[in-house]
């Protein structure tokens, strides 16, 4: 019985990982929600991102300690830790974070696509209460999924890192797949959404904010990232529901631990800490910190 994180620069990349993405994501919520400024759809959305982001942070540093933990005599901890409460916490977060980050990629698609093709129609334009029910409806179906395997429906203990990765039933193949169908089915909107935003963009005819288009730019680089990201684990994912798989289990740590969580470290770097509005956010807050 191999350990949790077989490998010594696994092990290190998933400290770093879990490090980098707690820390950018917290500090993210922390400056958004603070800040005096009004919560704007966008940062409300971003507020959401990093919020699933953090929670796979979370679940990564679950792993990276139980690993810490059981070095070299995972044996002896294996059916303790996977049919126990903290592999079904990790598995929970991971599922639950992996799921609202797809659905508030696409709530942010959506939201650009039609700001944008709507640019001359401003009382056509989503407004805040649109998009918190939106995202409502989205915690709520992510909930609804992370729990699933909870109560049956395949399983966080099948595996060491916690994935839903139980075929054994048909319910769990169905579920299993849907939650794969369902990913893809989002990557599909995200980018109707974004050619009918390069259209409106390149139409001389349509006239749009400056601020619109740099915003729709951005968002664009942070939606692809994200699912080519998540590209080559669906692609290994499906093969496995279908029971042809492509690789052993071993070798799917490191492509789950390497690609799957890649995100939540970038993206609050990337598109939140280096922006230049919330940096001014920062300046803002330790001025009146330092006046207190």
């Amino acid at each position: 019985c191999e350990d949790l994180l077989r490998y010594a620069f696994l092990r290190c990349l998933t400290w770093i990982i879990t490090i980098f993405a707690v820390a950018g994501n917290l500090a993210v919520l922390v400056i958004l929600l603070v800040s005096h400024h009004k919560l704007t759809i966008s940062r409300f959305l971003m507020c959401n991102l990093a919020f699933a982001d953090l929670c796979m942070g979370l679940y990564l540093m679950l792993i990276a300690f139980m690993d810490f933990h059981s070095r070299h005599e995972y044996y002896n901890h294996a059916t303790d830790w996977q049919t126990g409460p903290g592999c079904g916490t990790a598995g929970f977060l991971t599922v639950f974070a992996s799921e609202l980050s797809v659905y508030t990629l696409t709530v942010i698609s959506i939201e650009r696509w039609h700001t944008i093709t709507n640019a001359m129609h401003v009382n056509k334009r989503l407004r805040m209460h649109h998009v918190t029910a939106m995202m409502a409806a989205g915690w709520v179906f992510s909930l609804l999924v992370a729990l699933l395997p909870l109560v049956g429906v395949s399983s966080y203990s099948k595996v060491s890192i916690c994935l839903p990765m139980d075929i054994d039933t048909l319910s769990s193949q169905v579920y299993v797949v849907t939650f794969l169908i369902l990913n893809v089915a989002a990557f599909l909107v995200v980018c109707f959404c974004y050619i009918g935003i390069y259209v409106s963009v390149r139409n001389p005819e349509h006239s749009t904010r400056n601020g619109d288009t740099k915003i729709a730019k951005r968002m664009a680089v942070l939606i692809f990232t994200d699912f080519l990201c998540m590209a080559p684990i669906s692609f290994f994912a499906i093969s496995a529901a279908l029971r042809m798989p492509l690789i052993t289990v071993s070798h799917s740590k490191i492509l789950l631990i390497l690609f799957y969580p890649i995100n939540s470290l970038c993206n609050p770097f990337l598109y939140t800490i280096f922006t230049r509005a919330f940096r001014k956010d920062v300046c803002r807050l330790a001025s009146r910190c330092s006046c207190c």
